[in-house]
């Protein structure tokens, strides 16, 4: 199972379908310290306003991909392109930390290459070298993967 992260720690959350579960735990434990296919929509949807814990106007952001709703699917990766800024300046200004659960054969990997995407493109380096940059927040306890089949 997926460590706690620290209360103060900033978070990317990437959790597809079921993926989602593990997470309200984490957002349960902060709230505590300072609730159809969208599973506990009620519970994302009131911390992402209104300065709640994943708003913008704390820093955050709330994102969703529903890859069934369109002929054209959206995964989550096709999201975190579309935010590769704000995910970059999460990791080299936030220290953020990075969780991956859910249920998949080819969504950590293709999420993990959507993260060497976006810290090669935004922070102006080799692929090798954000693949680098990747080991090492797997080593520093920055980078947790949970999935299942």
């Amino acid at each position: 199972s997926l460590p706690a992260p620290p209360p103060s720690l900033p978070l990317i959350l990437i959790g597809p379908g079921t993926g989602c579960a593990p997470f309200r735990g984490f957002l349960a434990e902060r709230a505590a310290n300072e609730g159809d296919d969208f599973l506990y929509r009620d519970l994302w949807l009131s911390h992402s306003h209104d300065g709640g814990l994943l708003s913008e106007a704390r820093g955050g952001g709330f994102y969703v991909a529903f890859s069934r709703d369109q002929p054209q699917k959206v995964y989550v990766q096709h999201k975190m392109r579309e935010q590769s800024q704000k995910i970059w300046a999460a990791l080299s200004e936030g220290g953020a930390a990075i969780y991956v659960a859910g249920s998949s054969t080819n969504m950590p990997s293709d999420v993990m290459l959507a993260v060497e995407e976006i810290i090669s493109k935004e922070g102006g380096v080799a692929r090798e070298a954000a693949a680098v940059l990747i080991r090492r927040l797997e080593r520093d306890g920055k980078y947790h993967v949970e999935a299942w089949s």
